[in-house]
């Protein structure tokens, strides 16, 4: 990712002594004069605007600050020698630099009420408009108010009993549901006889006849005859159009060690992609598909189930089978019936006596001959 400059910016520092606030490239406070700490930490202004000013934009270019080890003083990053006492500062001390201080401050800050006179001025101003007063004093962070007690939500008597009823609802559908699981499933044993059986047997009949179906060309199936086809829109696909963008980040301020701080940007370059219609052929095509014409089923209330007999022409062939085995008894409080696999049902002799499974809807679940 690549680094974008923008410029550079006039950042603040607070003298210890007296709270006020100075431009970066003073060196010495503007109210009490005391000189700036080495240990000096920068700060963005409420306001911050790009240097035009020739002088100053050399001085923020030429990189962090030096202090000479012999006096102290402090010189700018490109002095060889001290402007105070002209020792060779390649034994200085450089500051700190390359701090991100925070979010570039571009957009206009809030104005400033003159202490003395109250008139509004600009966040940056030194002095007021109105009476001269001096305006460089640091402000004081305004004190926040405590937190006001939130108030008693007093619940209306229709939303209680909206919410009661939504509840009483709920609850009520519960209970239906487990009242009905609990009725389907509980059972009593009755006795049965069987008295009779049916069962019943079915083979469909499946023949070749030609069906008209729409697919894509590539996807239809070998042996198909096509018929009219259409150029229609197959899929869309993201293609680079040769194109590229910069996107770059939030400007951000960082320090420079001079007073000054550079804003920059992060930036990347992205490729450029648009989306495109991609048309295949969309056809009709005709072919050969099996599909049932007709079943035979086979019927009877023995035990000797048995398949139809089925005749087949030259195109035909046999399709799915299904199968149905039902068996009835009689019980002491009317004729009951019970549909079951060919296993069981090979089981029902007439005359057996069968224990049957039967829930509170009078529906037999389950049986199981007397041994």
């Amino acid at each position: 990712m690549a680094q974008k400059d923008l410029g550079y910016v006039e950042l603040e520092w607070t003298c210890l002594n007296c709270d006020t606030r100075n431009p970066g490239s003073k060196k010495t406070c503007l109210s009490c004069g005391m000189p700036q700490p080495d240990d000096v930490k920068f700060e963005q202004p409420a306001q911050e605007q790009l240097i035009t000013d020739e002088a100053k934009l050399a001085q923020a270019k030429a990189g962090p600050d030096i202090h000479c080890y012999y006096c102290g003083a402090r010189n700018s990053g490109d002095a060889k020698t001290c402007t105070q006492c002209g020792a060779d500062l390649s034994e200085g001390t450089k500051r700190e630099s390359g701090q991100v201080l925070g979010a570039h401050k571009d957009k206009p800050a809030k104005q400033i009420d003159c202490p003395a006179c109250g008139t509004p001025n600009q966040a940056n101003a030194p002095k007021c408009v109105q009476c001269g007063a001096s305006l460089i004093k640091k402000q004081p962070e305004p004190i926040a108010p405590p937190p006001a007690k939130p108030m008693p939500v007093k619940k209306s008597r229709a939303g209680l009993f909206g919410m009661a009823g939504i509840g009483a609802i709920l609850l009520l559908f519960c209970a239906l549901a487990i009242t009905l699981f609990v009725l389907f499933t509980r059972t009593e044993d009755i006795s049965g006889t069987v008295a009779g059986v049916s069962w019943s047997r079915t083979i469909a009949i499946e023949e070749l006849a030609p069906v008209t179906r729409e697919d894509w060309r590539d996807d239809i199936p070998a042996g198909a005859v096509i018929g009219t086809c259409t150029e229609k829109v197959h899929h869309t696909e993201s293609r680079s159009t040769g194109r590229t963008r910069e996107i770059c980040g939030t400007p951000y301020t960082v320090d420079t060690g001079s007073g000054f701080g550079k804003v920059v940007q992060d930036c990347r370059t992205e490729d450029i992609k648009e989306d495109v219609d991609i048309y295949a052929d969309s056809c009709q095509y005709t072919i050969d598909v099996w599909q049932e014409v007709d079943k035979k089923t086979e019927r009877g209330n023995d035990l000797s189930p048995r398949w139809p007999n089925i005749s087949l022409r030259g195109s035909q062939r046999e399709g799915k089978r299904s199968e149905d085995y039902e068996c009835i008894f009689n019980t002491e409080s009317g004729q009951q019936s019970y549909s079951t696999n060919q296993n069981t049902f090979n089981q029902c002799q007439i005359g057996s006596r069968w224990i049957l499974k039967v829930n509170t809807f009078n529906i037999v679940t389950d049986i199981e001959p007397i041994q």
